[in-house]
């Protein structure tokens, strides 16, 4: 079901699959895309929450999917971290309203370095965090600056002014972000129904450096019910992008900030490119995350 929310500068895009049978032992879970995404990419991953018994959300950041729209400007220059976690902030109180619980945190790629920013910079406290794929909270910003340039142009870009946003056909989406074996017609839906014309350059840019601490994530994380499981990290290995080396250093830089308390747990997913939640390994990542939810082995 699609579904738009207010917030006080527009209308959000919220994607929502509920239980027919819930299971109240698991908290909602509200998913958000990475860059250049929208909460489309979950269109086809909400119902297998749904059926394991799991409210499942997906939020549309603003100048996203069908959330309201500022100009161009606005958009690749104006537009700011802060502005994207005052859009989430705004979903969680709307799934707050509804199940009178607070949700889970899910968050692919720049989505994760959305959330754990959120984390870290306001009085916000939720169960647990997912990160698929997400920026670290370090930024990563050379290794995932290379990463992206050897995707896009393995031979180097022919001029200095070449286009940095080869992203129009369903062989540059692939090489970029999924498995090679993943079937064409999920990637043209991708691009017919995710893909985002414009991002904000001066959020993205915010996350290329260190914009947290994991002490600062995981003193907003109240853990799970019966487990207490904090942070789950799940990566791709054929992720070119945000690789598992990256994730792996990520959760490291959690564990190291847990105090033993061993509520930190990593993922890897052997067949996926970066867009797990639609590639080939997509039941399996969904499995991960729900079987981690309900204090199942991972």
């Amino acid at each position: 079901m699609n579904n738009l929310i207010a917030s006080p500068s527009g209308l959000l895009e919220l994607l929502t699959a509920l239980p027919s049978t819930p299971d109240n032992t698991v908290p909602p879970i509200l998913f958000l895309h990475g860059a250049y995404c929208s909460a489309s990419c979950y269109k086809a991953f909400l119902p297998l929450f749904a059926s394991r018994g799991i409210a499942a959300y997906a939020l549309s950041l603003r100048g996203h999917g069908a959330s309201w729209k500022a100009s161009w400007f606005t958009i690749m220059f104006l537009t700011t971290l802060d502005q994207f976690r005052d859009d989430v902030e705004c979903a969680i109180a709307h799934i707050k309203e509804r199940h009178t619980r607070m949700p889970v945190l899910v968050g692919h790629s720049f989505g994760g370095g959305v959330l754990q920013y959120l984390l870290c910079s306001k009085a916000v406290r939720v169960p647990g965090l997912v990160l698929i794929a997400a920026a670290p909270l370090t930024g990563g910003g050379k290794d995932i600056m290379a990463n992206w340039q050897r995707v896009e142009a393995p031979g180097g870009y022919p001029w200095p002014w070449s286009p940095r946003s080869q992203l129009d056909t369903v062989e540059q989406v692939r090489n970029a972000f999924f498995s090679p074996e993943c079937p064409g017609e999920v990637i043209e839906a991708w691009l017919r129904e995710s893909k985002t014309q414009y991002e904000s350059a001066r959020a993205g840019l915010s996350v290329l450096w260190p914009f947290g601490t994991a002490q600062g994530v995981l003193s907003a994380l109240d853990g799970l019910p019966e487990t207490g499981r904090k942070v789950l990290c799940i990566s791709g290995e054929r992720d070119l992008l945000v690789t598992t080396k990256i994730v792996r250093a990520n959760a490291d830089a959690y564990r190291a900030a847990d105090n033993g308390e061993n509520v930190i747990t990593e993922a890897p997913i052997s067949t996926s490119g970066h867009h797990l939640m639609l590639d080939i390994a997509r039941d399996e990542c969904a499995s991960v995350i729900i079987n981690w939810l309900k204090g199942l082995a991972v």
